[in-house]
């Protein structure tokens, strides 16, 4: 290294390469040095690699930031080329919240710091592209306080062999795919939108203690970052505010254009909510209202709230009281002095409900190495207290009235020897009527208002704690926490009233599912809360008697989300008699989300039917009838997974045809077949194409079928299907594909098709196959084969 560097020790190895200490001699100053792997390949490819990522890595030597890690230095010798940084002292994330996730204000902390980081490097138009825990260290200044940086920024991009999908690291693939956007998976461009779903798959981590995609096998995470099958995180950490969790499921989306347009769009959003004390989850309208609105979400409590569109919070019907008086205490939630009337801000402490983390103890704030002074700036991390409301004024009286001076004896005497007129004391005695009567119908609001709040009170407090398994609730006491739901707004009890509605039991005739279907479908509120109540309450309570109610909203709504809240609130409740209802809204909605989520249900519904055949000619006719081609794919798609001789007519139809989408459609329709008869016709259709992109499509598809681990498959034709497709596998990508898929298998005949990739002419192909044997033999080992 021009014999300016000094390596003093191994730091650590990783997917990039080596990590070293080191010494600049001519600068005096300890380095890290990152040799970094180029993957292989012949003389000329490996040199012009080295050479395209000496000259990008160059320009992250621009990238100055303090929560970035600094590059000094980029070179190539002998050993290939290598990356001089910046020395940190300090730990990683992942090694910080191994045993517990983080509180509120170290979270916050560490948001704020690494969204500034990505505003900086997308601003160069840098992608990161491998962002995980891992990646981010961690270090305390003098202060206390600590610092943020991200490190390897940029560096994944830049080298021959992606580290996230490559075998050759094992340990480095099965730490990065929990943290890949489905995007990567899918060998789509990545942008500045894919560094945010990492980085949002990291918060998830550090607050939740387990990771938000999860599964026993590499395919399984997969699976789960393109079904989006993600728990939301309020569900997890019910202590941290309601908009935080809503920020990070924003991150989230599956799709690139739902989530934030950039970090910087992000970080204002959360900036915003955190100077109000009690926010609701905004991404900020446009200023122009000729701009795009910005991108809506698919998690609650995420909506854009125009003023102008917000329908005004209906209270429960009763007086407000320009006196309050303080409730009664009710063990263990407390409320302030507010009346239900008022309860769409009704402050509540928030509930000790147990969090559902898979860390060793519940979350601890991050300390400083023994030795170090406590943070200085602790007490600026902590959220801005609302303002108290100020005291009531009293009621008017004698002294109310402009002073003209003090009252000598002598006025007073004069003012005994006046008399009231009659007129006068006529009008007095109505003013004391009227008082009477208004002070008679104060008193009987008061103690409405008054029972209200001890009943909500108790339906609180019983649904607070972290056993309850029902809250008993009649007529009256379940519209209170309705109205509460439509109303609470931003406050940090409303996860509480939503527990309290979801384990709701009658002690009276009410039906509460009826009831609660019927409110959440006809009553004006926020859309957030509106799916809240239907995706969630309703769909955990799983009556199926509910299901007609949400179909005929889902026809009629015109909130487009609210209507694929209902579609998923009933996927698992609908049988066979809602089919044609599933049908005629995939037919006739304009709206891509529905189509999809009525697509699903039908999906479902034909897997769980005892009598397939019967959907097959309604979907036929569909298909054959309809000129949108949206909704011909979809009844083509659907007419897989009931498969048959006519389905596989109609795949072979669609494969004929001249048009490119036709021809993905019904690959994409084989790859989900419900039967094994589908298959020989993808891989006749493999074995054929000639198109590039239509190959890459095809192979996947086949590649999805054979690795769905929910069709129950015959272990013989499965062991044939797998072995027919490798026979197939002709490209790198594609021989790279299939020793990723069976490396999950422990059966001999998965090992020998892997074993004889280990005499490929391909280095890469070789060494992959070589370290995937190791990994099952590992695997066996530890389960005692």
């Amino acid at each position: 290294m021009e014999e300016r560097y000094e390596i003093r020790g191994k730091i650590g190895q990783g997917g990039l390469g080596a990590v070293y200490r080191g010494y600049d001699t001519r600068m005096s100053r300890e380095v890290a040095i990152k040799r970094i792997s180029t993957g292989g390949g012949d003389d000329a490819d490996e040199e012009e690699s080295t050479r395209q990522l000496i000259k990008e890595a160059g320009a992250l030597a621009s990238l100055q930031h303090p929560h970035i890690v600094t590059v000094y230095d980029v070179g190539t010798d002998e050993d290939g080329p290598y990356v001089v940084m910046e020395l940190i002292s300090g730990k990683t994330l992942d090694e910080l919240i191994e045993n517990a996730p983080l509180t509120w204000t170290d979270f916050r902390e560490l948001a704020m710091q690494t969204q500034e980081a990505l505003i900086a490097a997308h601003e160069l138009d840098l992608i990161h592209s491998d962002l995980k825990p891992s990646n981010l260290m961690l270090s305390w200044l003098p202060s206390g306080k600590f610092q943020v940086k991200i490190v390897d920024f940029g560096l994944a991009t830049l080298t021959k062999s992606q580290s996230k999908e490559d075998l050759e690291a094992m340990e480095a693939v099965f730490g990065s795919i929990f943290f890949m956007p489905p995007e990567q998976f899918e060998r789509k461009p990545l942008d500045m939108r894919s560094d945010l779903y990492s980085m949002g798959c990291v918060y998830y981590q550090t607050l939740a203690g387990r990771y938000p995609f999860d599964g026993k096998t590499g395919t399984e995470v997969m699976t789960a970052h393109l079904n989006h099958t993600v728990t939301p995180l309020q569900e997890i950490r019910s202590d941290i505010p309601l908009w935080v969790c809503d920020w990070i499921m924003w991150q989230l989306n599956r799709e690139p254009e739902h989530r934030p347009e950039s970090a910087r769009d992000s970080l204002t959003v959360f900036l915003q909510n955190d100077k109000n004390p009690n926010p609701t989850m905004s991404l900020g309208i446009a200023e122009d209202p000729n701009a795009p609105k910005r991108p809506r979400l698919i998690i609650p409590g995420s909506e854009p709230q125009p003023p102008a569109e917000t329908p005004a919070a209906i209270a429960i019907p009763v007086a407000p009281l320009p006196v309050q008086e303080p409730i009664p205490e009710a063990a263990p939630a407390s409320t302030e002095d507010t009346p239900p009337a008022a309860i769409a801000s009704l402050p509540v402490d928030p509930v000790d409900t147990p969090n559902t983390v898979s860390t060793k103890s519940a979350p601890q704030p991050l300390t400083p190495p023994e030795g170090s002074m406590p943070s200085v700036h602790t007490s600026s991390h902590d959220l801005p207290e609302p303002e108290p409301e100020p005291a009531t004024a009293p009621v008017a009286t004698a002294a109310a009235v402009p002073s003209q001076g003090p009252l000598t004896k002598p006025m007073v005497k004069k003012a005994a020897k006046r008399k009231l007129s009659n007129s006068a004391k006529t009008t007095i005695a109505a003013l004391l009527g009227i008082l009477t009567v208004f002070m008679a119908w104060f008193l009987l609001n008061r103690s409405a208002q008054n029972r209200q709040t001890e009943l909500y009170n108790a339906a609180i407090t019983e649904a607070a704690k972290g056993d309850a398994v029902e809250v008993e609730v009649n007529a009256e006491i379940l519209d209170i926490l309705l109205e509460s739901a439509a109303n609470v707004g931003a406050n940090k009890q409303r996860q509480t009233i939503y527990k309290a509605l979801f384990l709701a039991k009658a002690t009276d005739a009410t039906n509460v599912d009826a009831r609660i279907a019927k409110f959440a479908t006809t009553r004006p509120m926020l859309p957030d809360v509106r799916e809240v109540l239907i995706r969630d309450v309703l769909r955990k309570r799983k009556n199926p008697e509910i299901v007609p109610t949400l179909m005929a909203f889902a026809r009629t709504t015109d909130e487009p989300r609210a209507a694929v809240a209902a579609l998923q609130s009933v996927r698992f409740m609908a049988g066979d008699d809602q089919f044609d209802n599933f049908l005629s809204v995939v037919q006739e909605t304009n709206n891509d989300e529905i189509r999809k989520a009525a697509e699903e249900n039908l999906a479902q519904i034909i897997k769980k039917s005892k009598n397939r055949e019967k959907f097959i000619n309604p979907l036929a006719t569909s298909y054959k009838n309809s000129l949108n081609d949206d909704v011909r794919f979809s009844m083509l798609r659907l007419l897989g997974r009931c498969a048959g001789p006519e389905a596989l007519e109609l795949a072979k139809e669609s494969l004929g045809s001249t048009e490119d989408k036709d021809k993905v459609a019904a690959v994409v329709a084989l790859g989900a077949w419900g039967d094994d008869s589908g298959f020989p016709l993808l891989i006749d259709t493999l074995a054929t194409a000639s198109d590039p992109k239509f190959r890459i499509r095809t192979f996947d598809s086949a590649m999805r079928y054979v690795s769905d681990t929910t069709v129950e498959h015959d272990p013989a034709a499965w062991q044939e299907q797998w072995t027919s497709l490798n026979s197939e596998a002709r490209t790198r990508a594609e021989q790279e594909k299939m020793i990723r898929g069976l490396v999950n298998f422990d059966d001999e005949w998965a090992s020998k098709l892997i074993e004889a990739y280990t005499d490929s002419e391909d280095d890469r192909i070789n060494d992959i196959a070589g370290n995937a044997l190791d990994h099952i033999r590992e695997r066996k080992s530890a389960k005692g084969e």
